[in-house]
């Protein structure tokens, strides 16, 4: 065990839980107006029909794939009679898919954002640059772990599950990360890296409550209405865009 083990396993989960926490709680109290994820629909609509609602809902079966895998015990599948195999089969084929499926949102989510369409590039941040990049190398990532463990010969929940749960018990058992496999120790550095960066960007509306990722799936549809604009009267210099839009909300 040397010092980057050390770091890495016992410090830098402390260092991005604490930033994700802290600065989530800092933004919420003191830039509120700044929480919201923007609308870009106006800006462009046909890609976004597809690409915004396929990435919300494949993140939601992700996530609590992972919350399975990583915080429910072996201990607690072997007692409902769900053997290693069965449990591997099932992981791997929902995690692929869903994972795919993330995947291809969250090209389809580039592709839009970065893909020529010019308003829309005027009106991306650096930080959402920034959460692309992270996004992109955590889902990849996750995506190669995966596929390359597809044979089952790596039991994370043997090793990484219980590394992961020893962090809080402010115990973290380091040398359990030692039988981890490359890529999945790329990816825990990602999900770290993307933690601490996450309450800066966008991603921090997904703290609106518990629930938010469910309502987003019911929820009415955000109407735009574009409506005519008299140059004449404003002056061209006060446009921005050819067609003034108004938001409308039904």
């Amino acid at each position: 065990m040397n010092g980057i083990d050390i770091f890495l396993w016992g410090i830098a989960p402390y260092i991005s839980f604490t930033m994700l926490i802290a600065v989530t709680i800092i933004r919420r109290v003191h830039f509120a107006r700044t929480w919201s994820s923007k609308s870009s629909e106006f800006l462009e609509r046909k890609q976004e029909r597809v690409a915004n609602p396929l990435f919300h809902l494949s993140i939601l079966f992700v996530f609590f794939g992972h919350v399975g895998g990583v915080l429910v015990p072996h201990e607690v599948t072997d007692a409902l009679g769900v053997s290693e195999e069965m449990y591997h089969m099932a992981a791997f084929g929902m995690g692929g898919l869903f994972g795919v499926l993330l995947g291809i949102a969250l090209i389809l989510l580039i592709r839009r954002r970065f893909g020529g369409n010019e308003r829309m590039k005027a009106n991306t941040s650096t930080s959402d640059k920034v959460l692309y990049v992270v996004l992109t190398a955590t889902i990849v990532m996750g995506l190669v772990a995966t596929f390359s463990n597809a044979s089952g010969a790596f039991n994370y929940r043997e090793s990484l599950s219980p590394w992961f749960r020893s962090l809080f018990t402010f115990q973290p058992d380091i040398a359990l990360m030692a039988q981890v496999p490359l890529a999945f120790k790329i990816h825990m550095c990602c999900w770290m890296i993307l933690f601490a960066v996450l309450p800066f960007t966008r991603l921090v509306h997904m703290f609106s409550g518990i629930t938010a990722p469910f309502k987003y799936a019911r929820r009415k549809a955000v109407l735009y209405r574009a409506r005519k604009h008299d140059v004449r009267a404003n002056g061209a210099r006060d446009l921005e865009f050819p067609d003034a839009i108004i938001l409308d909300r039904k």
